[in-house]
């Protein structure tokens, strides 16, 4: 009996661990949107109108010498000028507020119960995989009774399967979260954000400096364009 009572705690606290981590990396996910929307804003934009220069600039230093290293510079240019550009065009709206700690705390008590990594067997697995797809997109659009009618569904036409709490399967669901979270934690994206929350927290906007570093790159891709031409 006692074994059993601290199988079945085990249990729980894996349960609980694993819906954090996921509540985790949604928050996360949230924020990086968030950061990207102003960094595509204050920064990318200045970004592409200097990486059409440089791309002219290139073109015409590749027509004048003939070279193939200047006409595959040219080419490169022009490569990463098209980027930039499909990245200002995409630029989404302004992201919703960060959700709140109540919203968080629904998000966890749905994800112990449709996690996919508890499924027993492939059908349960792709079921589970749907609802969580679908809490995902519910929590990014902070939409709180979007996550409790999901809850609702679940509990009424989950598929019969045996008991997902056995420890073994919730250790691994627990690393597989774990790994998840830590590849999106060591993200290019979470590192810049990282970056500009360490200087915001000691006075400095770092995005926009960045966006005044580009803005001297263009003036000055102004002038050298000005000359070639």
């Amino acid at each position: 009996m006692d074994e059993l009572v601290a199988t079945t705690a085990a249990a729980d606290r894996l349960r609980d661990e694993l819906a954090a981590i996921e509540e985790e990396q949604a928050t996360l996910e949230a924020e990086l949107e968030a950061f990207n929307a102003d960094y595509l804003r204050e920064v990318v934009t200045v970004l592409a109108e200097l990486h059409e220069i440089e791309a002219r600039i290139a073109a015409l230093v590749a027509k004048r010498s003939g070279s193939a290293e200047d006409k595959a510079a040219a080419g490169t240019a022009r490569a990463r000028s098209r980027e930039t550009k499909a990245a200002v065009t995409a630029i989404p709206p302004a992201p919703e507020p960060l959700p709140t700690g109540d919203l968080k705390k629904l998000f966890r008590e749905a994800a112990k119960r449709m996690h996919p990594d508890l499924a027993p067997d492939d059908e349960t697995r792709q079921h589970a995989e749907a609802f969580m797809k679908r809490l995902n997109q519910a929590f990014a659009a902070r939409d709180e009774e979007a996550i409790v009618n999901l809850v609702r569904q679940w509990e009424a036409a989950r598929p019969v399967a045996d008991d997902p709490r056995r420890v073994t399967a919730l250790v691994t669901a627990v690393d597989r979260a774990r790994a998840r979270l830590e590849e999106v934690r060591g993200s290019e994206l979470a590192a810049m954000m990282e970056r500009a929350m360490a200087a915001a927290a000691s006075g400095t906007d770092l995005l926009a400096e960045w966006r005044a570093s580009a803005e001297v790159a263009l003036a000055a891709a102004r002038v050298k364009l000005a000359a070639l031409q």
